[in-house]
């Protein structure tokens, strides 16, 4: 009889009933990153002990909501390359959602799942706005680790006040003990962002008082996939201008190469796109940069501004023309 957890994923691997092994299948290597696929066959494995083996499977570090069970039994047969391909289908049959935050893989019910990557986008855009000196206390990337039994208010509290700010609507956050865990590689934001999602919780930042807000996280009404891209959209009449008729736009991207955003933002709105490759290089700009925004209801300059700005970029505009360069 085969163990309960068994992972095969490799050439001369053997494995026990006590002891199941790891064994790559095929290798290739993306960028300075080597690709493994394994083949897995799990049988009532405890989602707690799967994941553990497939974060060290697959390097990649994975956050399970505390509305997920982490004793819950899974069984899957799949070949996959990624926690995120092993997770999904385990994730469709027991009606959770899976998505990406920055390097994690979140685990949670699926309606979060789906709104989680807009609303890291939107405080990704709010931090944006601080001045340098302040968003970079947000945006720069942070380990984080807690031991068994930890309350996530305390939690909560000091990783901000280590920060030098304030936590104001702490109560707001339900008493409730978690096992160890950590947030690694995920700037200041996005941990904030992980850490009161499971609460329907989210936060402000109000840079006068030095102070993040905890407040109620608005639920999206839509299914629809946050960081869609927009369709031609109706026109949209004005209040304030009742005979004038303008086009707006509302868009949310976590995460996304700004080359292929602004290349698929001119295919959807027949924009004639240049870039100034030579320039941006020169500025230590790229295309590949990843980017994270949210906005609602502006007009077209305004779209592709908050597209360009987070990757140091901008444009000129000579009608449907569109040049992209450097800051």
């Amino acid at each position: 009889m085969l163990p309960a957890f068994l992972v095969v994923a490799g050439l001369q691997a053997a494995y026990s009933q006590d002891r199941p092994s790891a064994r790559v299948d095929s290798g290739e290597r993306t960028g300075t990153r080597a690709v493994q696929t394994a083949t897995i066959h799990w049988q009532g494995v405890p989602l707690r002990d799967a994941v553990g083996r497939l974060e060290k499977l697959f390097d990649e570090a994975t956050f399970l909501d505390r509305r997920v069970d982490p004793t819950e039994r899974v069984s899957l047969d799949i070949k996959a390359s990624s926690v995120e391909q092993v997770l999904t289908p385990i994730a469709a049959e027991q009606g959770w959602g899976v998505c990406r935050l920055g390097d994690i893989v979140y685990l949670g019910p699926a309606d979060v799942a789906r709104q989680l990557s807009g609303v890291a986008a939107a405080r990704m855009e709010d931090i944006a706005k601080l001045p340098r000196s302040q968003r970079t206390t947000f945006s720069r990337k942070l380990s984080l680790t807690w031991p068994r039994l930890t309350e996530p208010r305390a939690l909560v509290t000091e990783l901000v006040e280590k920060n030098g700010w304030r936590v104001a609507g702490a109560e707001r956050i339900p008493h409730d003990l978690w096992s160890a865990g950590e947030l690694s590689a995920l700037t200041l934001g996005e941990q904030l962002t992980a850490l009161l999602i499971g609460f329907d919780l989210t936060f402000e930042i109000r840079l006068a008082e030095r102070t993040v807000r905890i407040v109620t996280l608005k639920r999206s009404a839509s299914p629809a996939r946050a960081d869609s891209l927009p369709s031609r959209p109706a026109p949209q009449t004005p209040e304030s201008s009742p005979g004038e008729t303008k086009r707006v736009y509302s868009l949310r991207v976590a995460e996304k190469p700004v080359g292929a955003v602004v290349r698929e933002l001119a295919k959807r709105l027949n924009w004639q796109l240049e870039f100034d490759e030579a320039a941006i290089q020169a500025a230590g700009r790229s295309l590949d940069a990843r980017v994270s925004f949210a906005v609602e209801n502006v007009e077209q300059d305004e779209l592709l501004d908050a597209v360009l700005r987070a990757a140091g970029l901008t444009f000129r505009r000579d009608g449907e023309r569109i040049t992209v360069e450097p800051q």
